[in-house]
């Protein structure tokens, strides 16, 4: 329930450095805000006003916008005229340059970047890299298919010490060792209740046995430099990015899937899954789950610059299409389309709780 808890508290987090993002930039540039909201919603509560907005808080933490009716939204433009108490008829919008709309547009992503890469840079620099330092390796399951390790002998939890008197230390080293015995015996000695037990199990022209292999780990840190922590922030951050942009093209099926990635791992899932997996990163310390909010704000940024109206890349879309017409589309065609895709984003919600209900995410 503490992991549960610290999930949603770090969400909101995120979400009110997104937004702040949009609101502060859009300040310093002159925009009109009228409302500021974590959640989406009613009903809010009211926290304050000042600077000429309204601070909401909602109960419905699906994300969080910040009303700035000179975007060109007509749902922030309505909100203003309510909170201004102006007639909705005779109100005339500022005009701003296509460049500052911009900014104001991608100022929420740039947050959330400089989050994951402020974040990972302390991480680094404070703990160091971490890497997974292998225990063991243990025999999983065997299969029911391919049973030349069940027939021979071998027990699933069995510790693999070492194969033909090689010591195996991780799991490339047994799969290597095995796949070097196609066809011809091999010697695999394993730790069984204290004891130490040789069996000879011969693989089959594949290389195979029909083992799932496990490894016991714990994670362990190398101390870097600030230079270094600096730059594997950066790098640690684009792969990420790029990992991704992957993620989603596999979800689109326009990029395949590989073969030994589970379709779990290309399912749609929702705010439910994100707080499990979110509750399980705390539960496995506080490294891992830092770790984890760097990967969600990273999502956040990509998928919120992606073209789609509703999300700021839509309104760089509008921005772009309004460059090239030399004038940009009716404020009745804009709304139009964003309905269209607000029903379309609540439906994917609506699937993606769906599965995070009857398809849980696993450890």
């Amino acid at each position: 329930m503490l992991g549960v808890l610290m999930m949603i508290a770090a969400l909101m987090l995120l979400i009110l450095i997104h937004e702040f993002g949009h609101w502060i930039v859009a300040r310093a540039l002159g925009f009109s805000t009228p409302v500021f909201s974590i959640g989406f919603g009613k009903p809010y509560l009211v926290i304050g006003r000042r600077w000429g907005t309204e601070f909401r808080l909602t109960p419905w933490l699906l994300g969080g916008y910040v009303a700035i009716p000179e975007l060109g939204d007509e749902s922030s433009a309505k909100e203003f005229m309510q909170v201004h108490g102006l007639d909705t008829g005779g109100y005339q919008y500022k005009f701003f340059p296509v460049w500052k709309r911009t900014l104001v547009a991608i100022a929420g992503v740039t947050m959330n970047v400089l989050f994951a890469l402020v974040m990972t840079f302390a991480l680094l620099a404070a703990v160091g890299k971490p890497y997974a330092h292998v225990k063991d390796v243990f025999i999983g399951e065997l299969s029911t298919t391919n049973t030349i390790a069940r027939d021979a002998g071998l027990q699933k939890d069995d510790i693999v010490v070492a194969v033909d008197g090689q010591p195996v230390k991780t799991p490339d080293d047994l799969v290597k060792a095995i796949s070097a015995h196609k066809g011809t015996p091999a010697v695999v000695t394993v730790e069984r209740g204290g004891q130490t037990v040789d069996i000879t199990v011969t693989p089959n022209a594949d290389g195979k046995i029909g083992i799932a292999i496990g490894a016991h780990q714990e994670l362990r840190f190398q101390k870097v430099g600030v230079g270094e922590a600096a730059v594997g922030s950066v790098t640690y951050n684009v792969d990420l990015a790029k990992q991704m942009v992957v993620g989603i093209g596999m979800l689109l099926r326009i990029v395949p899937k590989p073969a030994d990635l589970p379709d779990a791992a290309t399912e749609v899932h929702g705010i439910v899954a994100v707080v499990q997996i979110g509750a399980q990163a705390y539960g496995m310390g506080l490294y891992v789950f830092l770790d984890f909010l760097v990967r969600i704000s990273m999502m956040l940024a990509v998928m919120n610059i992606l073209p789609i109206p509703l999300l700021d890349g839509g309104y760089l879309l509008f921005f772009g299409l309004e460059k090239l017409r030399g004038k940009p589309l009716s404020r009745e065609v804009q709304s139009r389309i964003l309905g269209f895709f607000f029903l379309l984003l609540i439906a994917l919600m609506v699937y993606g709780l769906f599965n995070d209900i009857f398809k849980p995410v696993t450890r």
